[in-house]
């Protein structure tokens, strides 16, 4: 008799906790970034992960909603011995000219997922659950992260914008190809304040330029060194 019980509990047991997987997903995927150098391609790639949450009527004031985490840093793309790109996990293409988050909605664009994060619906999740392979990134308005580079690695206020679509303008005789992504297991990567120890710095300290006081400019008038924080160069 304890035997014959034993099945239908473990079913049932299967069965609560496939439910409890059903309103949220964690994916870890790597970013790549592929350029062309005199002829030769080179890639650089950086791995990060994100965990979509659909909320129940009982979470939510208006009986829906979602939430969207994730970590993860900037790409670094070297292009052999030309200089560094560093891809940043924000966009600077909007008419506000904001630095925004690019990944937890380009990763359902990416998908086909044309559901906002807090509309996200139960089959949205299976989607970004059972994805797998290599994909074009696509973004909103098929608008890339935004790319940037130093004049001098040691100093944060030598950055500048690099154009995805013109690369060879800041690095002669290189082009960019595209950029991907590649779902996988690998370790969230963790290399970037190796990279630019300047990252380590308190968040309160001015690493990057700032307007005078009393002559300050629209945000979207700015330079993207003007708009920079350190929290830009990380996902989360």
């Amino acid at each position: 008799m304890k035997r014959w019980l034993s099945v239908p509990v473990l079913g049932l047991l299967l069965v609560l906790a496939a439910c409890g997987d059903e309103t949220s997903v964690t994916k870890r995927f790597r970013v790549i970034a592929t350029a062309e150098v005199d002829g030769q391609k080179v890639e650089g790639s950086t791995v990060m992960e994100i965990t979509y949450e659909k909320l129940d009527e009982k979470r939510s004031a208006v009986g829906r909603g979602g939430t969207a985490t994730a970590t993860g840093e900037a790409l670094i793309l070297d292009l052999k011995g030309r200089g560094t790109v560093y891809v940043l996990p924000v966009e600077n293409y909007l008419p506000s000219g904001a630095l925004l988050e690019v990944y937890k909605q380009g990763l359902l664009r990416s998908l086909g997922i044309t559901h906002g994060i807090g509309t996200l619906t139960g089959e949205d999740l299976d989607r970004v659950r059972q994805a797998r392979g290599r994909i074009p990134f696509q973004g909103l308005g098929n608008r890339l992260p935004a790319f940037v580079a130093f004049r001098d690695e040691k100093d944060p206020k030598t950055i500048y914008e690099v154009d995805p679509k013109n690369v060879g303008q800041s690095f002669p005789g290189v082009g960019f190809v595209g950029l991907e992504i590649e779902f996988a297991d690998a370790p969230v990567t963790n290399v970037l304040k190796q990279r630019l120890p300047w990252l380590e710095n308190p968040k309160n300290e001015q690493r990057f330029e700032q307007d005078p006081p009393g002559q300050q400019r629209a945000v979207v008038d700015r330079p993207i060194g003007f708009k920079m924080t350190t929290e830009l160069f990380f996902e989360h």
